[in-house]
C-alpha cells in the first residue's frame, strides 16, 4: 500500500507540471498575438449581406456604401456652392446694368457744364404770357439726338431795364423728340399784379408792367 501511494503521488505531480506548462505556452502565444479568441456570436456580422445586421440589433453599413454616400454628399455641396456663386454673379451683373442705365439716361446739372455742351441741349423756343392769364405758355426745343422725357430748369424774370425781378425753378415730365419743340404751362410772373410778357398783350391800365425772361437748363432725362 505504501508503494502504490507513492507512485500515485509521483504521477499526479508529473500531470500537474505538464498542465502548468501547457497553460504557460497558451498564455505566451496569446500575449504574442499568435492566437486570439473568436468573437462571440453576438458580435459576429455577416459581411455578405448588403446591409449588415448585428445580433444585438444595430445596423452596420459596409465601408464601400458609406464611402459612396460621402462622395454623393460632397458632390451635392459642390453643386450648391456653384449655384450660389452663379446667383451672386447674376445679382452683381443686374446691379451694374441698372447703374449703367441710370448713368446713360440721367444727365448732370447743366448749369455746371460749358455753354457749348449739354447746357444747350434744351433752349427756349417761345414764351407767351398775357396779363389776363395766370399761366404762361413755354416752348422748349430739344437740340439732342435723344428723346427727352423730363426737364428741370429755372425761369428768370427781368424788368425792361435788365434788373432781375424773380425766378422760378420747375421740373416737368414732357416728351420732346429730337429736334422738336414742345409746349407746356408754367405759372406766369406777377399775374395778380397784371404783369405780362413784353411780347404779349399788356394791361391797358398798367402798360409798363411787362417783363423779359431767361431760361436756364438744370438737368434732363432721356429714353
Amino acid at each position: 500500500m505504501k508503494y502504490d501511494w507513492e507512485e500515485s503521488k509521483s504521477g499526479n505531480a508529473k500531470a500537474f507540471i505538464v498542465f502548468i506548462g501547457v497553460v504557460l505556452v497558451i498564455v505566451l502565444l496569446w500575449a504574442s498575438g499568435l492566437i486570439r479568441w473568436e468573437d462571440s456570436p453576438k458580435e459576429r456580422v455577416d459581411l455578405n449581406d448588403e446591409v449588415i445586421h448585428r445580433a444585438d440589433g444595430d445596423i452596420v453599413v459596409p465601408a464601400a456604401e458609406w464611402k459612396a454616400l460621402k462622395d454623393e454628399v460632397g458632390q451635392l455641396r459642390q453643386e450648391l456652392e456653384q449655384l450660389k456663386s452663379k446667383r451672386n454673379e447674376a445679382v452683381a451683373d443686374k446691379k451694374q446694368t441698372v447703374a449703367k442705365a441710370n448713368t446713360a439716361t440721367t444727365h448732370p446739372d447743366a448749369s455746371k457744364l460749358s455753354k457749348n455742351s449739354n447746357s444747350k441741349a434744351l433752349t427756349l423756343a417761345n414764351y407767351n404770357h398775357d396779363w389776363v392769364q395766370s399761366d404762361a405758355a413755354v416752348a422748349l426745343k430739344n437740340n439732342t439726338d435723344y428723346v427727352i422725357t423730363q426737364v428741370t430748369g429755372r425761369m428768370i424774370y427781368y424788368d425792361m431795364s435788365g434788373n432781375m425781378l424773380d425766378y422760378q425753378d420747375f421740373t416737368k415730365s414732357v416728351i420732346i423728340e429730337s429736334g422738336m419743340v414742345k409746349n407746356f404751362s408754367l405759372k406766369g410772373y406777377g399775374y395778380k399784379d397784371n404783369y405780362a410778357y413784353y411780347k404779349s398783350e399788356t394791361s391797358y391800365t398798367n402798360p409798363n408792367r411787362k417783363y423779359k425772361v431767361e431760361f436756364e437748363l438744370k438737368s434732363y432725362k432721356t429714353k
